[in-house]
């Protein structure tokens, strides 16, 4: 069982959703569709997936014949399964752990190795087996004092390098929230930014992705780090990349969902499940008391919010919960998908008894209701989505991020790595100017099939774009050729510092941003300089957590 099977088991639960049913008619009103679903007997049927030794052995004999395959990534897939079906008593669990800490000591990853020894023996592993997990812990404690360590200082480090908001400390100083007829709420400069920089270093405490990605990204902070991921105590489709996480998203959302977790799974669509985990997160805030939650939501929102007004150096959730609450909603009627979503997490939820003790009256299931359509058409307009290499989505309610627009003429990137998004300027930004991001299209790096959700109104598209596309044919400036062929040597050297690298692509960049849009001339080099970008943010992620495990572990 691999990853194939991995989707599979994900696809077998999703196939049961009643909502795919050919019988439902999406334009219902969402009452009658809460109906067809409550009486759906494929749902109600429908068993929790339980922790079990038996089926963590299986999974655990899986993940052995790959790795003696050399597929140490299908391997690893396979364990993480082992680990979460694993009872939190059961020697499968620790057996799990050493299991994986072998994947990462071939990996040439030995923090990590370290961290899944000491997990091991920390979960009930067997002794008889003890003395070769013993003897691998010596081996990565001497490959990394030898110096063989794939690295636990960033260089580059991808942090700011332009003043900060106090008030805001993951925010560049110097940019507001403006509004336009066009594109509504954005992100304005207020004075003039240079190519490479770092103008937002944030999280989020809201995120979402596929279940398909359960056993490969943190459930909470979304951080790609399968080979350290610990399981929710109870439930079988929850990893966390640490403590913190796993506790936080127990607090704020995963309480709420632990028990009916499997039907969640099988309802769920690409990350709509972050409509009514917005729900449960002011729920949390208001301390589980519904009727005050009920008495503050219920009012009437005349004014737009501004997350930039926040104090998020001291951060109140309850104030970050409230701005994103006022924020004024889309119509949801021209989402009939929207209302299948609302209509299934409203059935699957008032199964779980932890909810049904809060949620107990016909006006609290209406009030319930309510939310989920408000928010349904309020939080996908705010939540940024993020793709993986194979397809799979994660979206995100970013507390100021969220606020940046799309162009396919973006000034920056967004890089999302190890729970941390960044924005980078590729080109400068001039005050006064709106900053925009890519939601994927980009008139310089074509993405096949890509499509936006939206119609969109950018410089690139709308119509008195034609002016713009007159500037993508100019010719390139004859000084500027021997620098391309300069910077191109550079770039292409295997025996230069990626550093030195990524500073001539950001000098370059600055020194003929005034020629931009030229695609035979900037295109190329504005996709290797956010490549190099990518990158590097990624290699800071993989270093820092690294450097985390070993002050630990080491």
């Amino acid at each position: 069982m691999g990853r194939d099977q991995e989707d599979s088991m994900i696809s077998d639960l999703l196939a049961k959703n009643p909502c795919r049913s050919g019988e439902l008619d999406l334009n219902w009103p969402v009452e009658r569709i809460i109906k067809y679903v409550a009486g759906s007997s494929q749902l109600a049927g429908l068993e929790e997936l339980c922790k079990s030794d038996l089926e963590a052995s299986k999974l655990r004999e899986f993940g052995n014949h790959f790795y003696r395959l050399r597929n140490l990534v299908e391997a690893t897939f396979c364990y993480n399964q082992a680990i979460c079906h694993a009872p939190p008593d059961s020697e499968q669990l620790g057996m799990g752990y050493a299991n994986r800490s072998a994947i990462c000591f071939e990996m040439r990853d030995y923090e990590m190795a370290m961290f899944n020894i000491q997990m091991a023996k920390k979960h009930n592993y067997p002794d008889k087996l003890m003395a070769k997990l013993l003897e691998r812990e010596r081996n990565c404690k001497q490959r990394i004092a030898d110096g063989h360590s794939k690295g636990t200082v960033p260089n580059p480090r991808m942090g700011f390098n332009v003043d900060i908001n106090p008030r805001i400390p993951f925010l560049a100083k110097g940019i507001a929230m403006g509004y336009d007829p066009r594109f509504g709420r954005g992100l304005v400069a207020e004075k003039d930014f240079n190519a490479g920089d770092l103008i937002l270093d944030e999280t989020s405490e809201l995120f979402a992705h596929d279940f398909n990605l359960c056993f490969k990204h943190c459930s909470q902070c979304s951080a790609n780090v399968c080979q350290i991921l610990i399981p929710c105590r109870t439930c079988v489709l929850f990893m966390y990349c640490s403590e913190e996480c796993r506790e936080l998203h127990w607090k704020l959302f995963h309480r709420f969902e632990c028990g009916v977790v499997t039907k969640l799974c099988c309802v769920s669509g690409t990350g709509d499940i972050i409509t009514p985990r917005f729900f449960f997160y002011g729920l949390t805030q208001f301390g589980d008391d519904l009727q005050a939650m009920m008495e503050y939501c219920e009012k009437e929102v005349s004014t737009q919010s501004n997350p930039l007004e926040l104090d998020f150096a001291n951060l109140d959730r309850m104030e970050w919960f409230r701005v994103l609450h006022n924020t004024h909603p889309r119509g949801l009627d021209s989402s009939p998908g929207g209302k299948r979503a609302v209509a299934s997490y409203f059935v699957v939820f008032l199964m779980n008894p932890v909810v049904k003790s809060i949620i107990r009256t016909e006006s609290h299931r209406q009030f319930f209701l309510r939310s989920l359509l408000r928010y349904s058409s309020m939080i996908h307009p705010l939540a940024t989505t993020f793709f993986t290499s194979d397809g799979h989505m994660f979206a995100a309610v970013l507390p100021i991020g969220s606020l940046l627009n799309h162009s396919c003429d973006p000034h920056a990137i967004q890089s999302l790595n190890y729970g941390r998004r960044k924005v980078i300027l590729v080109r400068p930004v001039r005050k006064g100017e709106q900053i925009f991001v890519s939601y994927g299209p980009i008139w310089w790096r074509h993405i096949p099939g890509a499509v936006l959700p939206f119609k969109c109104r950018c410089v690139v598209c709308d119509q008195p774009g034609r002016e713009w596309h007159s500037l993508k044919g100019r010719p390139i400036p004859p000084k500027a050729v021997k620098d391309m062929l300069v910077l191109k040597e550079i770039y292409e050297k295997a025996d230069v510092h990626p550093a030195t690298k990524l500073i001539a692509l950001q000098q370059f960049m600055k020194r003929y941003a005034h020629h931009h849009p030229n695609e035979a001339f900037l295109g190329n080099f504005l996709k290797v300089y956010c490549s190099f970008l990518e990158m590097a943010c990624k290699t800071e992620g993989q270093r820092l957590v690294r450097a985390r495990l070993q002050a630990k572990f080491v």
